[in-house]
């Protein structure tokens, strides 16, 4: 079986390629990288290390370059499930190439197949709809019925690229892939750890709140105080409080307004606070706070979860002071850092809490 994997990054490669391999697939990767192209065609193999030092070699593997439309068209044709990790800004660049194997795919194999989208989004998947659309002739929008565009879960944290030939990821075990149980196409594809869930919504949303939101939560208080790893600023007696107590406040919102079920739930929120607290991750808070632009949109993981919280009646004081350590968040060599930066020098924060976030006071 044929697994098309487009990004050969950390979760192309720490997460998605390994949960393939342990299922029989053989792992193409579409990568922009031309030295990591050459370096998996030429191993036919990467690797990943655990938090506790063992490692896993994922195998058998190669490699196209994103530039050969062809070759990718090819394989986009005989394979069985395709997905991507590219991050949300780079998913639309992807249209022609997925446009070019869906007409591959009409000639050859008239089956369908699930495009797994492991970008953390929740509108993923009607971004890349559209440029579909945009980009296929009229007469050829009809193959998106051949294609799900499904949304999924990216919960295990891949938090360094680590030297070595080919270069390896340093990952957490977590193994769970729940994917948009309406969105599939055809039978699921048979990959261990898949999980169908509906309605994803909610999935995602507890997902983006309770790890990603908690996650940031530590990095921008811990950039405040000049930490450099979230393990490092977990330690502080004040961050680690309010992490507890935002954790708590979210729990407890998620409950009163989503119909988890109740064991299910809380064992959910134990295994992500575990997670982030791993003492063996040394996760970087550049890794957790870059793009803070982002991170600070009305429904993404900081705000959105302010907003739950305030909205089901907890104690949203957690997430207030990460958001106003977000806006304070400068990081030269981060893009959207500056950005951000600038806005505040030329409208005010109070400006950007409205006109960005959504926020008429915090």
């Amino acid at each position: 079986m044929l697994a098309v994997q487009f990004g050969a990054g950390k979760i192309g490669r720490g997460f998605l390629a390994q949960l393939y391999a342990r299922s029989g697939f053989e792992t193409v990767f579409v990568e922009a990288r031309p030295e990591i192209v050459e370096s998996l065609n030429r191993h036919r193999s990467c690797w990943i290390e655990w938090t506790d030092g063992a490692r896993e070699t994922i195998a058998p593997v190669s490699a196209i370059d994103a530039a050969d439309v062809d070759a990718v068209a090819d394989a986009f044709a005989r394979a069985q499930v395709a997905s991507t990790a590219v991050g949300l800004n780079a998913l639309l660049s992807l249209a022609p190439l997925i446009a070019a194997g869906l007409r591959r795919r009409a000639e050859t194999d008239p089956n369908l197949i699930n495009l797994l989208l492991g970008e953390n989004a929740t509108n993923a998947d009607a971004l890349l709809r559209d440029a579909l659309l945009q980009t296929l002739r009229p007469d050829e929008h009809a193959l998106l019925n051949s294609l799900g565009l499904v949304r999924c879960i990216i919960g295990r944290q891949a938090v360094a690229e680590l030297p070595d030939e080919p270069p390896g990821v340093r990952v957490d075990r977590y193994s769970h892939l729940p994917v948009d149980a309406d969105a599939l196409v055809g039978e699921p594809p048979p990959i261990v750890g898949l999980q169908p869930v509906r309605p994803f919504e909610i999935y995602m949303q507890r997902k983006l709140y309770l790890h990603n939101g908690l996650h940031a939560l530590i990095a921008y208080l811990g950039a405040t105080r000049g930490y450099t790893t979230i393990q490092h600023a977990l330690q502080d007696p004040e961050i680690h409080a309010l992490f507890v107590q935002g954790a708590s406040a979210l729990s407890k919102a998620f409950l009163k307004k989503h119909p988890f079920d109740t064991q299910e739930h809380a064992a959910a929120v134990q295994d992500i606070l575990a997670r982030i607290q791993d003492p063996h991750m040394d996760d970087p808070i550049a890794r957790v706070a870059r793009e803070p632009l982002r991170k600070l949109r009305p429904d993404d993981r900081l705000v959105g979860a302010y907003r739950l919280l305030a909205e089901q009646g907890e104690d949203p004081t957690p997430f207030r002071k990460a958001i106003l350590a977000a806006l304070a968040y400068n990081d030269p060599s981060d893009a959207e850092s500056q950005q951000l930066q600038q806005m505040i020098r030329e409208r005010g924060a109070e400006a950007v809490l409205r006109e960005w976030c959504g926020l008429q006071e915090i």
